[in-house]
Order: structure tokens, then C-alpha cells, then sequence
């Protein structure tokens, strides 16, 4: 396999994914030479997500590798589990549901490397064609986190999320669940990092249900989770 000169690792967390995973392997062969490495998250899943990932790396020469992790203590700790096992310079992350597309990490990147002075930076998604009532939820979540902390926050959990490896130090103690995204936006905030979003087409996922929220029920755990996660944070950065 001949690179590229990249300096990218991208990871993706994948939990239950197997009906996903040849669709992902596909849209990954499309990237793998603009990155140096592609780590799958095997985020303690009951299915056949590990063996279908390690049939693939044995079948193809590529940069794809697998993190396995035993039991799944959630999505933050999955995604912190890829970042610290990292060797790029610049490290990105997105889903294994395909609802975004990975291109848009190299989209991303491009865009990274062609700015100078870009290590204080944190570039992030911003979901586009996404129905009404999604849009109302993510709405709603972001202003209430926005009010929660005075400032300006927005689509908190769109993916992908892309920055210097250097930021990974400052969120060392990341919650483990899906409050992870809503934590480095905060933090990055809080170290004058510059947040910039660039556009994403958000899609229906083909196979498996969101492990995010995507039914009503789902919503309503994820806004519970994220409401006793804001005042649990807000009280720390009292101390």
C-alpha cells in the first residue's frame, strides 16, 4: 500500500455494528491513504463487530486497526480508549453508523493543515437535512447547555470532531458516556481554543439503531443523562 504524507488518526467507535461494518469498510478503502491510521473501537460489543474487523485487516493491506475493548462502560470511554493508543499529530473522530459520511474527516483535515497556527483549534460538524424534530432536540439541548455555562454552543454532538493531539492532555478526565461531546466543547471553550463548524449531510442509518438517542425514548434518557451531567460539571468548575 503506498501513503501518502499524512499525519492523521481517525477513530471510530463501533458498539453492535456488524450489519454496518461492510458498508464502513467500503467508505474507509475511499480514505485509508489520507490517513495514518483508521482505529476501529470495538467498544465491548456482543456481536460479531470483533471477528468481522480482524477478518478484514487479515484480508486487505491497509491502515485499519482494532482496539478491543472488553466490556462496554460507554461511548466516551470507547472514543478516549482510540485517542490515547494514537500516533498522529492530528486526531479526529466520527461514527460507525455511516450517518455521516468519513470523507467529511478529510474534509476536515484538508482544511486543518491548509490554516497556519491551527493547533488551538477544534474543528467539528454541523449536521445539515436532518428532520424537524431532530433539529428541535438538538436545538433545545444547546441552549440549555449554552445558558448552563455562558457560551455559545451549538449541534453539541455532531460528528466529526477533529484537533491536535495536544488538546487530548487537557480532557484526560472525559466522562465515559455520550456526554464526552458536550465535555471537549466546554473545555476547549475554557482554554481559548477557536471552534470552527463546517457543514455535514446527515443520514438515516441504514442497519441498528442509534446507541444516541434516536427514538423518543432514546431522547428523553440522553436529556436526562445530559441535564445531571450540566449540573454535575457546573459544580465542579465552582471548586
Amino acid at each position: 500500500m503506498i501513503k501518502k504524507d499524512n499525519n492523521l488518526s481517525l477513530i471510530i467507535p463501533c458498539y453492535n455494528e456488524q450489519n454496518n461494518l461492510p458498508l464502513l469498510f467500503k467508505k474507509l478503502l475511499e480514505i485509508e491513504l489520507e490517513c495514518n491510521e483508521i482505529i476501529l473501537v470495538d467498544n465491548g460489543s456482543t456481536d460479531d463487530t470483533s471477528r468481522i474487523i480482524e477478518n478484514f485487516i487479515k484480508e486487505k493491506d491497509s491502515c485499519i486497526k482494532l482496539l478491543k475493548i472488553k466490556k462496554n462502560i460507554g461511548y466516551g470511554h470507547g472514543i478516549m480508549s482510540g485517542l490515547k493508543k494514537a500516533s498522529s499529530q492530528i486526531v479526529a473522530w466520527t461514527h460507525a453508523d455511516l450517518q455521516t459520511d468519513p470523507k467529511d474527516v478529510i474534509n476536515a483535515y484538508q482544511f486543518y493543515i491548509s490554516k497556519k497556527g491551527t493547533n488551538n483549534c477544534i474543528l467539528k460538524g454541523k449536521r445539515k437535512k436532518r428532520n424537524f424534530f431532530d433539529n428541535l432536540f438538538t436545538s433545545f439541548m444547546s441552549i440549555i447547555s449554552s445558558y448552563a455555562f455562558n457560551i455559545k454552543l451549538s449541534d453539541i454532538n455532531a460528528q466529526p470532531k477533529l484537533f491536535h493531539r495536544d488538546f487530548i492532555k487537557l480532557i484526560q478526565d472525559a466522562p465515559y458516556d455520550f456526554s464526552l461531546d458536550l465535555f471537549v466543547l466546554i473545555k476547549a471553550y475554557q482554554k481559548n481554543y477557536t471552534i470552527l463548524e463546517f457543514p455535514v449531510l446527515f443520514k438515516d442509518r441504514k442497519y441498528g439503531n442509534s446507541k444516541g438517542g434516536d427514538s423518543l425514548l432514546g431522547k428523553v434518557k440522553l436529556t436526562i443523562r445530559t441535564l445531571a451531567y450540566i449540573y454535575r460539571l457546573r459544580i465542579n468548575l465552582k471548586k
